[in-house]
C-alpha cells in the first residue's frame, strides 16, 4: 500500500488554511535569543514538523511548557506552509536528515513499512493507546505495527441554514438519502439551492462516496480491504461499491446540488454557504474554524449540523471517520526523547486544551470529553461510529476520485465508474 500524492492530499493542507491567510511560507516557531536556560546548553535538541496551521498559536507554548519541565530535551516546533511541507519533507527522510517528530502526509504506511518511522506499541504502550478512537488508530496500523498517531481527527456532516430551510418550510433535518432527495425539492421552490457542492478538483466527491460503500453494506471493515485490494472477491467493481456509485447517480439526477458542481471549487461552495445562498454543505469537521475565520458574526452564531443521511430510516449514519493529521516519530533520530514529548502533548487535559485553542476535533476519548464549542462537540459524539474515507494504498486515490467525477459529471454510469475504478487500480499497481 504505497500512497502517492494526489488531489486528496494537498486538498487537506488547503482546506485547513481554509479560512485564513494561509501561511505560504515556513513558520519557525523558536523562541528569541537568550530566552533558554544555561541548563539547556547540553540539552538534546528535538524537532517536530507540521503543516498543522490550527495549532501556530498553541505549539510555540507547548514547546515552551516542556521545555521548562525538565532539562534533558529542547523541542522546536515548525509549521511549513502547505504547499511547500511535502517537498521539504520528503528531502529530508531520503538525505537522512528527518525531524524526530512530523506528520507522515501521505507517506504514513510507506515510511512506517521502510523503518523510518518507529512502531508505536512497544514504546507507548497500550495503556496509553487505548485511549485513542479505534478508528483514528487502524488507519496508521499494518503488519500489528502502529506508525502514527492521529492529531487531528475529523467526521463529515451536513452544515445548514436554519433559516432558510424555515422560509422553505422544512421543519425536519433529513434522516435518510430520500429524505434529502424531499427537502431538497422544497428548497428549491423557495428559491433556494438546496446543496452547495465542490467537484471541482474531485477530493469532496470521494471523501462523500467512500463510507456510502460502508452504508450500503454496513461492513466497517470493506473500504480498508478495497483500499488494500489483495483478499479474494474484494473489488472495486463489486455490488457495495455499485450500490454506492448508483446512490450518488441518484442524487444527481434528482437535482439536488447547484448547477455546474464539477466546476465548482471549494471557495465558490462555501461563499455559496456562508452567504446564505445555499441551505445546506457537506463538508469536514475544519469548517467550524472556517465559518468563524470567513463568515459573519451572524452567520456564525445561526448555522447548525446534522449526520450524515443514513442508507434507509434506522440503519446507521455512517460519516467519514479518521484522523486528518498525525504525528510519526522518525526512526533514526532522538527517539526516547521524541516519545517523552509525545506523551506529554496527549496529556488529556493539555491535549483537550491544545484542541479547544484550535478549534480542532480531538483523536482521544479524554479529549472528546473536553471538547467545548457545541458545534464541534456534536460532531465530536459521531467518532464512535465513523467510517473509513482515507486511502493509502497505492491508485487507490486516484481511481476512485475520478470515477466518482464522472458519475457527479454524468459521464459514466455507476456500472462503468465502478468497472473503471478496479481497472485503474490493477493499473497502478503494475507500475
Amino acid at each position: 500500500m504505497t500512497p502517492k500524492i494526489s488531489n486528496r492530499m494537498t486538498r487537506r493542507d488547503f482546506l485547513k488554511l481554509s479560512g485564513a491567510a494561509a501561511a505560504t511560507l515556513p513558520i519557525a516557531l523558536q523562541f528569541m535569543p537568550g530566552s533558554v536556560s544555561p541548563a539547556f546548553a547540553q540539552a538534546i535538541e528535538i524537532s517536530m514538523w507540521t503543516w498543522y496551521s490550527e495549532q501556530q498559536a498553541e505549539f510555540p507554548k507547548l514547546d515552551e511548557e516542556f521545555n521548562k519541565s525538565q532539562t534533558k530535551a529542547k523541542v522546536t516546533s515548525r509549521i511549513y506552509g502547505n504547499d511547500e511541507y511535502l517537498p521539504v519533507l520528503e528531502a529530508a527522510i531520503a538525505g537522512g536528515k528527518a525531524p524526530d517528530i512530523f506528520g507522515p502526509h501521505v507517506h504514513a504506511m510507506e515510511y512506517g513499512k521502510a523503518g523510518q518511522t518507529v512502531d508505536l506499541i512497544p514504546l507507548l504502550g497500550e495503556d496509553f493507546l487505548k485511549g485513542f478512537f479505534p478508528s483514528t488508530r487502524r488507519q496508521f496500523t499494518a503488519d500489528g505495527k502502529q506508525f502514527a498517531l492521529g492529531w487531528m481527527a475529523q467526521t463529515f456532516g451536513f452544515f445548514y441554514n436554519p433559516a432558510l430551510f424555515e422560509k422553505a418550510g422544512v421543519k425536519d433535518t433529513p434522516e435518510t438519502w430520500d429524505d434529502v432527495i424531499a427537502i431538497s425539492a422544497e428548497l428549491k421552490k423557495s428559491g433556494t439551492i438546496a446543496w452547495t457542492f465542490n467537484e471541482s478538483d474531485k477530493w469532496l466527491g470521494a471523501d462523500f462516496f467512500l463510507p456510502l460503500i460502508t452504508q450500503s453494506s454496513d461492513n466497517t471493515d470493506l473500504v480498508y480491504d478495497l483500499d488494500d485490494h489483495t483478499k479474494s472477491g474484494v473489488s472495486w467493481d463489486s455490488e457495495p461499491v455499485i450500490k454506492a456509485l448508483q446512490l450518488v447517480d441518484k442524487l444527481v439526477k434528482a437535482g439536488v446540488f447547484q448547477d455546474g458542481v464539477t466546476g465548482t471549487d471549494w471557495a465558490t461552495s462555501t461563499a455559496t454557504f456562508y452567504g446564505g445562498k445555499a441551505a445546506m454543505m457537506f463538508a469536514g469537521s475544519w469548517v467550524p474554524q472556517g465559518i468563524i475565520q470567513n463568515a459573519s458574526p451572524d452567520f456564525a452564531k445561526s448555522y447548525r449540523v446534522f449526520k450524515t443521511p443514513s442508507w434507509a430510516k434506522g440503519k446507521p449514519h455512517w460519516c467519514g471517520n479518521q484522523a486528518g493529521a498525525a504525528l510519526a516519530v522518525g526512526a533514526k533520530g532522538h527517539v526516547s526523547e521524541a516519545i517523552e514529548f509525545i506523551k506529554f502533548l496527549y496529556d488529556p487535559t493539555r491535549y483537550a486544551r491544545t484542541m479547544n485553542n484550535s478549534l480542532s476535533m480531538p483523536s482521544t476519548s479524554a479529549a472528546a470529553a473536553q471538547v467545548a464549542d457545541p458545534i464541534m462537540k456534536e460532531m465530536t459524539s459521531w467518532l464512535p461510529d465513523g467510517a473509513p474515507h482515507i486511502l493509502f494504498g497505492k491508485g487507490s486515490w486516484d481511481a476512485v476520485s475520478n470515477a466518482v467525477s464522472g458519475v457527479f459529471a454524468q459521464t459514466l454510469k455507476p456500472e462503468e465508474a465502478a468497472k473503471q475504478m478496479e481497472a485503474d487500480v490493477i493499473a497502478a499497481r503494475k507500475r
